[in-house]
């Protein structure tokens, strides 16, 4: 058995006071003690002096404690070496994560210097020690090996906590997108990016390209994406995003995909387009990395847009509710205000809906509410904003649009469900009247709304299924 005389200490700290406590407290127990002030300082000079007992500081520069002692354990030379992990405080490392490294003990500054001097004082009762015997040109190998699985555990633990810390941003899920594809841009090269995550509520696809490409028609992406998963559940509306245009563009292709799950149950999909050759196994190897990750976000991501949908969006017509349509029209307003922003608004109206629920059933006209929600969706521009106000009544919120402008939306919307195929639910024919008025100087919200309303009696009153703009 090793005398306690015979054995070595190496302490490795940053801090230079802690170094000399640390220090003085093992050469008072008659070991020989050496020092490093860095995790890769003490690396090598555990190699150099295979000391018996380590005692590591877990804050390290370029290498934490934790990681050096999980790395030294896993040669046989400090296989039975006793190591210590110290840290200012359990806040971030404990005594679970610090057995979890390899370490036998754990201890903490702020306990004080005299329990510290204790608890290590009974450490080294026990029999801990290196082996002394080992040939220094296979152990600088063995070293060199060590830092490079150093490197890799590092870069993996980085990753992952660039993607998790995009938790924090939730709220606005394209910024996510964005900043996620940034994370696959520092290790690959590729033309286009396509991230799709999809609930039950609805499925999103962010075309995102790191190239100039422009992708034509995005429901046929999102059709090849969605039959590449196993079990794809079926949202009830797609929304799309990005670099896409309807007619013309690049042509639809995926050279590399990698579905995302969560919790066994996929729920969307990241796709690469135009890689380089030789970013191929990169991005392969980033994936695997960060799998689990992006689950997590990609779960927190469904969990937010569920809960906004619920609270802001009109089950039956996947439109908004009435008061966001409000809230979101009295911000748009105050641009207008500032002369900074052109701004129409539209009131419509299903001609004669009463008929319809006396005539066809209460159920049949939920179906005609839902597909005219579906309606004005395709109908309307994608900077426009549309919602349920009540019962058969909508508004909706043209945007940069004037009075001549906005008719032409509406118009376009009018003759879609003027053309609509409605014997698919036993009806013959429905059509919608609509009023607009244009946002003037020193017009209220409640005053715009009644404008357009007023331009929608009129409508009413001249014969139905077309626009008035109020003052026209």
């Amino acid at each position: 058995m090793m005398t306690v005389e015979d054995r070595v200490a190496l302490v490795v700290e940053d801090d230079p006071i802690w170094r000399r406590i640390l220090s003085d407290i093992l050469t008072e127990k008659r070991l020989k003690v050496y020092q490093a002030s860095d995790g890769l300082e003490g690396l090598t000079k555990a190699y150099k002096y295979k000391p018996d007992i380590l005692v590591v500081d877990h804050f390290l520069p370029k290498i934490n404690g934790g990681h050096m002692i999980r790395m030294l354990r896993k040669d046989p030379i400090f296989e039975n070496a006793g190591m210590v992990l110290i840290s200012f405080s359990d806040e971030y490392v404990n005594e679970f994560w610090a057995q979890g490294y390899g370490a036998d003990l754990f201890l903490t500054k702020k306990d004080g210097i005299e329990d510290i001097k204790k608890r290590l004082s009974n450490f080294l009762i026990l029999d801990f020690s290196a082996k002394k015997d080992t040939a220094k040109e296979v152990r600088r190998d063995f070293l060199e090996e060590l830092l490079n699985t150093m490197d890799e555990d590092l870069r993996k633990e980085t990753i992952n906590r660039d993607v998790l810390e995009l938790l924090e941003y939730v709220d606005d899920e394209e910024y996510v997108m964005r900043k996620l594809e940034s994370i696959f841009q520092k290790f690959a090269d590729y033309g286009a990016f396509y991230s799709m995550i999809f609930s039950l509520t609805a499925g999103r696809l962010y075309i995102l390209p790191a190239k100039r490409y422009t992708i034509s028609k995005p429901e046929t992406l999102k059709d090849m994406m969605m039959k590449l998963i196993k079990k794809p559940l079926t949202p009830t509306e797609w929304h799309y995003y990005g670099n896409f245009r309807v007619e013309e563009g690049e042509p639809v292709s995926i050279d590399l995909y990698f579905p995302v799950s969560s919790k066994g149950e996929e729920i969307g999909m990241l796709a690469f387009f135009d890689i380089d050759p030789d970013s191929r196994r990169s991005l392969v190897a980033l994936q695997k990395d960060i799998s689990q990750s992006v689950g997590m976000l990609f779960n927190v991501l469904n969990r937010v847009f569920d809960y906004k949908t619920a609270a802001t969006e009109d089950s039956l017509t996947g439109l908004f509710l009435k008061a966001p349509t409000l809230k979101k029209l009295s911000e748009t307003l105050k641009l207008a205000k500032r002369g900074s922003l052109k701004l129409s608004v539209s009131m419509l109206d299903i001609d004669d809906f009463k008929k319809v629920n006396d005539t066809y059933g209460h159920v049949t006209g939920d179906k005609v509410l839902k597909e005219v929600g579906r309606l004005i969706k395709e109908s309307i521009r994608e900077t426009d904003y549309a919602g349920r106000y009540g019962g058969e009544e909508f508004l909706i919120i043209l945007i940069g649009c004037d009075a001549n402008c906005a008719k032409e939306v509406i118009d376009r919307l009018l003759n879609n469900v003027r053309n609509n195929d409605w014997k698919k639910f036993g009806i013959e024919k429905v059509t919608m009247s609509a009023g607009i008025a244009e946002y003037r100087d020193g017009v209220s919200v409640i005053e715009l709304v009644e404008m357009a309303d007023s331009a929608l009696y009129k409508a009413k009153r001249s014969g139905k299924d077309h626009a008035e703009i109020y003052g026209g």
